[in-house]
């Protein structure tokens, strides 16, 4: 019973997800043509080209209009394809599925009687009912903007219910539910899972962030939402000369290249044509110019990369440049920083605060996942569970979170409990927890990635 109502979740899930991609709207089709283009060959092209010499293709000419009737060409969108008027809405009532099945008293005389089922032994279902099982299906909440579900998608979930339907019908009329062990627990976690569900989805409903609290947080948190146009400078370092050493015994042939690193002179003089470079920049010289400037001189046939950075906030660079960066005015530069591959500075070309309407969507994301998971700690937390050692191992500590072997040879156990115990965190803090620390790592690679070219 469990395994097929969350096939039916997933069968919805998806199909809203290819239907979001699939739909377009009914005024996006193309407008039938008109009779006269239509009698065209179907090789005639839409709008012919002078053919080669001085023969031109012949066209049909249009029909001349009736007297009285307004050109096409001057009559308005409305007066030659009037707009559709929208279909009605269905009564609650209205039966939306029919099944030719018999059940209860009906299917036991129906079986005595003969094989067939009774032509006039139905089931029906009205819209009303059907509208319920998509509500329990998917909740409204997580639907598409709007939160009506397209036709395709609510035909999918009807083949999948009937199907469910059917099945759990038959399994009735063979008593698993009594007879089954097996069905018996698997209908107690299916009820637990479903009651799990419903608490979330209450909880999720009770824990968005008020206006005022979203209105504290940006408060509190000014930096946050400062934002800068920022532009960045790279000057890479020249290229090591090859020098050539002679090889004993290689009889006067070709000595192998072998690649000297800089002298200290040479690094000093490299640094300080780059410090001129940024004082340059500092001035107000064009960073792209610049650029090209720096990567001719260290004979580099690379292409420059963008100097545009675009709106930047905190926490993109590393840790040690966000905060001298962000300190800076708009006009102004940062002192150089370092990297094997060259040097590069930073340039803010502007900066502002961004406004609570324009952040509040992403203060409520970050707020209600703490909130969420601060209420569901709230109801599990409290209750302390002792689980037996001797059956689910030692606790896992420190030590052994690895996979170090134990006793002869064997896995240690903790190990399992570690994974099983950060299983059990990832279901209590939900998704939204995961894809923050998703994000959190993404962010550690825009910062790798900025700071080496």
């Amino acid at each position: 019973m469990s395994r097929p109502f969350f096939n039916l979740i997933f069968i919805l899930a998806f199909s809203l997800s290819l239907a979001a991609q699939d739909a377009k709207p009914a005024n996006a089709a193309p407008a039938p043509a008109p009779a006269a283009q239509s009698a065209a060959p179907a090789n005639q092209p839409a709008a012919p080209a002078p053919a080669a010499g001085n023969a031109q293709p012949s066209s049909p000419k249009p029909a001349a209009p009736a007297p009285g009737s307004v050109p096409p060409y001057l009559a308005r969108p409305a007066e030659t394809e009037p707009a559709a008027a929208p279909e009605p809405a269905l009564p609650p009532t209205t039966p939306v599925i029919t099944l030719n099945f018999c059940e209860g008293a009906a299917a036991a005389k129906a079986k005595t009687a003969a094989a067939a089922p009774q032509a006039g032994c139905k089931k029906v279902i009205t819209k009303a009912q059907f509208d319920k099982i998509l509500d329990a299906a998917i909740p409204r909440s997580r639907r598409p903007s709007g939160g009506e579900i397209p036709q395709q998608v609510k035909g999918a979930v009807a083949k999948e219910y009937l199907n469910m339907y059917l099945m759990a019908h038959e399994a009735e009329k063979r008593d698993l539910e009594h007879t089954d062990p097996m069905v018996q627990e698997m209908l107690e976690l299916s009820r637990m899972q479903v009651l799990s569900m419903a608490l979330n989805q209450q909880l999720q409903e009770k824990t968005k962030p008020t206006d005022a609290e979203i209105e504290k947080y940006y408060n509190d948190n000014p930096s946050a939402f400062v934002e800068i146009g920022l532009r960045r400078l790279y000057i890479p370092k020249p290229a090591q000369v090859p020098t050539t050493a002679p090889t004993p015994g290689n009889n006067g042939a070709a000595p192998t290249p072998a690649n000297a690193a800089p002298k200290p002179e040479e690094v000093e003089a490299q640094k300080a044509a780059a410090e001129k470079l940024r004082d340059r920049a500092a001035a107000g010289e064009d960073l792209d110019k610049l650029e090209k400037e720096a990567f001719d001189a260290a004979g580099s046939k690379q292409t420059p990369p963008p100097t545009q950075m675009g709106n930047r906030r905190h926490n993109i660079l590393p840790p040690d440049q966000d905060a001298e960066v962000f300190a800076l005015n708009p006009g102004q530069v940062s002192k150089l920083f370092e990297n094997p591959g060259g040097w590069y500075l930073y340039k803010v070309e502007s900066k502002r605060t961004l406004a609570l309407n324009d952040v509040k969507e992403e203060i409520q994301r970050k707020l209600q996942p703490e909130k969420l998971n601060d209420a569901r700690q709230a109801i599990t937390g409290k209750v302390k569970s002792d689980l037996n050692e001797k059956y689910f191992g030692g606790p896992a500590g420190p030590e052994s979170l690895g996979s170090a072997p134990g006793p002869a040879g064997k896995t240690s156990s903790s190990t399992a409990v570690s994974s099983s115990k950060q299983s059990s965190l990832t279901a209590k803090t939900g998704p939204a927890k995961a894809g923050a620390a998703g994000h959190k790592t993404q962010q550690a690679q825009k910062t790798d990635s900025s700071a080496t070219h």
